[in-house]
């Protein structure tokens, strides 16, 4: 049996493809298998089906030959919400609406890669269409709810969730400081409720999926509109998307041993889970924050007021220590693993394993072999080593971007 509280965690290697929680309904989700052999993992167990299913990159250039087909028909889709968000900047411009084109359209049909990276994530990806406008009072709901009416009159409505057989809620999300329910009840009755509140990183906007009504496809994606404050606010989202969040993204969601739940204080898991946290608030505080403080500040109230956006040469000493200390207790972890799949007290597990296995199961002899027990050992012993690995190439691309935050924003000597 394994030893009390070292319960082992394996990540599949092929992942089980869970969507992201609704922001409006945590407990609704989408789930993708990819293979009948693919199974839920439970948190801190151990979970295989006897063997190593479809490698990743083979799903993965499944993936990207679905969606490259498809991107014709995406850019379309792209260029008519782009023409639409341009006759509604033009109309409402001296209310202080505008559209960039020049900013927007590199990126109005998601790549092939970002909708990769997202799919593996989540186990989808509705913004694959998407674009950005403008609204220097995103505070006037009146405002708002006239771009939503232009929106009806060119056939774009808001997409709606399905929350059981018979009801649904808007896939609309108000995301700003302060907002209160009697700001919004000129949006209606449905609308008036998506009352969301801004990101951790201080980040703010109205996030809007629209269902275009003129397609005949039916397989065809939500458009995803962000409005924002303005330029400087948009500028801001970038920085702070790759100096920031693209950091605290790939400790909390890629690496495997952070996908342990609850993980025991005395555990290497734990110690990866705390250090992951502290750099995700520090990157927060001194460079999320003030980003978006400071972008706000220039859009929306037209002051020169401005917070520091620096990393203290004590904060820079602190994130490489701890980035070290994740990278040296992955290879502790994954070490312990090994070495508790290989004793001899683990062959309870390994028979508990193969006799959950689908090949177990279909066969008609149930004796389990030595043999057997070898194959399921030596099974997850290359699903450590493979997870290792992949943990430990994670932590040099989170190196490699950490360097570059602290070379922008770093305080010099």
């Amino acid at each position: 049996m394994a030893i009390e509280g070292q319960v082992m965690y394996v990540g599949s290697i092929t992942p089980y493809y869970q969507g992201c929680f609704s922001r409006q309904n945590p407990n609704y989700r989408n789930k993708v298998a990819l293979t009948p052999r693919i199974q839920q993992l439970s948190a801190d167990t151990v979970s295989f089906s006897g063997n190593i299913t479809t490698p990743l990159s083979r799903i993965e250039e499944a993936i990207r030959l679905g969606y490259d087909k498809n991107l014709p028909f995406y850019r379309s889709m792209g260029a008519r919400l782009m023409d639409t968000l341009k006759v509604i900047a033009d109309k409402y411009a001296s209310r202080g609406v505008s559209f960039d084109e020049a900013y927007c359209a590199p990126a109005v049909v998601k790549s092939t890669d970002s909708f990769i990276s997202k799919f593996l994530r989540c186990g989808e990806s509705l913004d694959r269409v998407r674009s950005t406008l403008f609204v220097e009072n995103p505070y006037d709901f009146k405002l708002i709810r006239e771009i939503l009416d232009d929106f009806e009159l060119r056939g774009y409505f808001v997409r709606q969730i399905p929350q059981g057989k018979k009801s649904s809620i808007p896939d609309f999300d108000i995301r700003l400081d302060g907002v209160k329910p009697e700001d919004t009840v000129i949006l209606g009755e449905d609308l008036a409720k998506c009352i969301g509140k801004p990101q951790k990183s201080g980040y703010e906007d109205i996030q809007i999926r629209l269902v275009d009504k003129n397609l005949s496809k039916k397989d065809a994606p939500p458009l995803e509109v962000l409005i924002l404050y303005g330029k400087n606010y948009a500028i801001a989202k970038h920085n702070e998307s790759y100096y920031s969040y693209d950091i605290r993204r790939m400790l909390d969601n890629l690496l495997h041993i952070s996908k342990i739940e609850n993980p025991n204080v005395h555990t290497p898991a734990y110690r990866v889970k705390t250090n992951t946290d502290t750099i995700g608030g520090i990157l927060r505080d001194y460079i999320a924050k003030p980003l978006f403080f400071n972008a706000k500040n220039k859009d929306y109230f037209h002051e020169s007021l401005k917070r520091p956006t620096e990393l203290s040469q004590e904060n820079c000493a602190v994130l490489r220590g701890l980035l070290n200390g994740i990278e040296n207790k992955i290879s502790l972890h994954y070490r312990m693993e090994s070495a508790k799949v290989r004793a001899s007290e683990y062959v309870p597990e390994l028979e508990k394993l193969i006799q959950e296995s689908e090949d177990y199961i279909e066969r008609d002899d149930k004796t389990i072999y030595i043999a057997d027990i070898r194959k399921m050992r030596k099974t997850l012993l290359e699903k450590i080593r493979l997870e290792k690995q992949e943990d430990l190439s994670i932590v040099a691309n989170v190196k490699k971007r950490l360097n570059e935050t602290i070379e922008k924003y770093g305080q010099k000597d």
